[in-house]
């Protein structure tokens, strides 16, 4: 299946392509396979090409946009062309056209009318959110399915109704089964070497998909078979030989985010959380106070980002930020212990760090964070050497994931005491 995008809005930068996503990941769930995504223009001849050079490769093509009644919408006007096909009017189309003007009052002019014009012999896809309908259309044993560029209606009928006929009429569908294994603290190449073996014996039914984010890696899991048990089963055989390779950076299997984990488990044990952000700037705790019910659990923050602030509020010794630096093991350590002795809790999570673009040196580079995590029996530090790929905003996401797993880590020992 391939799928073509017009619209001069896509090319422009200012439109994001979100039909395709939306497409890919819907046809893929129904066992579809998506081979190539295109974007165009509104061109006429640019549409015509696209289309049979596509058909060169590909008996079934989906198109988004230019079905609608201005004068840039040629996408319809092509497909007849392209066909060989004149045009007809759909009555249940002008039926519809005419009672939705008619619902609002208004007069339907002729070139609303004309979204009744349908390309002869096409079967028509109705579009209860708008006037053009779909088109799938079907010669010379190749098939095109036309919707709309508009996100709402093109996705109400992708769902209601192509997808239904695809699954009757477009041969090789499968079932597909997915299952996301959701890693921290290892990179995505250390993985990769890690479970090469693994990875290289899979069947021809399983595939695994990398999908890194500022500190994480998700694993995709992909299995396809002719029914879903049998996917399902083809998952089950070979997980537990990935978790055993990966056990020491895994943090979930069950589609849980690193914050979701840690929230079970200061919930399951009613633990209380605290946290001190000078780097970060608060965001571990968004991330934290994002989730339903963390009030459950957390006590609060402080977003000690000067030096008098980690002395003043956090009792910082000054000892300390003159002899080391506010970026060091020494005063994450203070922040941490005296954090939760301010807010009386049982885990306090500290971090500071140098997240750029200015302020690093050769001592303290950009990319430098220290994290300290204090328990209810031990304070633990780490220091993180994240790099200034990416920027700042990066750096803060990598160093709160840091964070947030060496809280996952403490925790899972303590439960496991």
């Amino acid at each position: 299946m391939y799928i073509i995008n017009i619209g001069n809005e896509l090319l422009f930068g200012k439109t994001i392509n979100t039909n395709a996503a939306f497409i890919a990941e819907k046809l893929t769930s129904a066992g579809i396979d998506i081979h190539k995504t295109i974007v165009i223009s509104d061109e006429p001849n640019t549409i015509y090409k696209t289309i049979s050079d596509s058909f060169k490769e590909s008996d079934w093509i989906i198109t988004t946009g230019g079905l609608g009644p201005t004068k840039d919408d040629m996408t319809k006007k092509v497909i007849a062309q392209y066909f060989k096909l004149d045009f007809e009017i759909d009555q249940s189309t002008l039926e519809t056209v005419i009672k939705m003007f008619s619902d609002r009052g208004l007069e339907t002019i002729e070139i609303n009318k004309k979204q009744a014009e349908i390309p002869a012999g096409a079967i028509v896809l109705p579009n209860k959110n708008g006037t053009a309908p779909g088109l799938w259309i079907e010669k010379n044993g190749k098939t095109l399915i036309a919707l709309q560029g508009v996100p709402f209606e093109m996705q109400a009928i992708l769902l209601e109704s192509v997808i239904p006929l695809l699954k009757q009429k477009y041969k090789g569908v499968c079932a597909v089964v997915h299952k996301d294994i959701l890693t921290s603290g290892m990179g995505e190449s250390m993985i990769a070497q890690k479970i090469e073996v693994w990875e290289k014996r899979l069947p021809k039914a399983l595939s695994l998909a990398y999908l890194p984010s500022p500190g994480q890696v998700l694993l995709r899991l992909t299995a396809r078979a002719k029914d879903e048990k049998t996917a399902k089963q083809f998952i089950e055989v070979q997980l537990p030989a990935l978790i055993k390779l990966i056990n020491s950076s895994l943090v979930s299997t069950d589609g849980e985010t690193l914050t979701e984990v840690v929230s079970k488990l200061l919930t399951k044990h009613q633990k209380k959380l605290a946290i001190a952000e000078s780097c970060t700037g608060g965001y571990i705790s968004h991330l934290i106070t994002s989730l339903p019910g963390s009030s459950r659990f957390f006590k609060g923050s402080i977003v000690s980002y000067s030096n008098e602030i980690k002395r003043d509020i956090l009792n910082v010794r000054e000892s300390n930020l003159k002899k080391h630096g506010a970026v060091s093991e020494f005063v994450v350590t203070d922040m941490a212990i005296n954090t939760m002795n301010l807010f009386d809790t049982d885990y306090v999570v500290a971090i500071s760090g140098v997240a750029g673009p200015s302020g690093g040196t050769k001592d303290k580079p950009i990319g430098l964070i220290w994290v300290a995590v204090a328990t209810p029996t031990r304070v633990v530090c780490q220091k993180f050497l994240l790099g200034k790929n990416g920027g700042r905003e990066v750096i803060i996401k990598r160093a709160a994931m840091a964070a947030l797993n060496m809280l996952r880590i403490e925790l899972i020992k303590n439960d496991e005491k």
